[in-house]
C-alpha cells in the first residue's frame, strides 16, 4: 500500500528554539522530526478525560498525597497530563 496517499503534506513555521527542543526530543525517541510532531499531536488531539468515577478517585488521591501537591483542580491536572 503506498503510505503517501494516506498523508497530507503541509508546512509549518516554527519558533527556532522550540524546533531545537523538538529534534534533541526525536533524536532522543529515535524518531524523525516529522514522526515526532505527528504522535504528539495524535496524542493531543485523542486525549479524553477519564470517566466520573475515575476523575472523583483521582481527585481523592491528589487531596491525599503530597507526591502531587500543587494541583488545585482536575482540569489543570487533565491539562498538564495531555501535554
Amino acid at each position: 500500500m503506498n503510505t503517501s496517499s494516506l498523508k497530507k503534506s503541509t508546512s509549518l513555521r516554527i519558533d527556532k528554539e522550540l524546533y531545537e527542543n523538538i529534534e534533541r526530543l526525536a533524536k532522543k525517541q529515535n524518531r524523525s522530526v516529522n514522526n515526532f510532531i505527528e504522535t504528539i499531536l495524535s496524542k493531543a488531539i485523542h486525549f479524553h478525560k477519564p470517566n466520573e468515577d475515575t476523575q472523583k478517585a483521582i481527585g481523592e488521591t491528589l487531596s491525599e498525597s503530597k507526591n502531587l501537591k500543587g494541583y488545585t483542580d482536575m482540569d489543570e491536572l487533565f491539562d498538564d497530563l495531555s501535554k
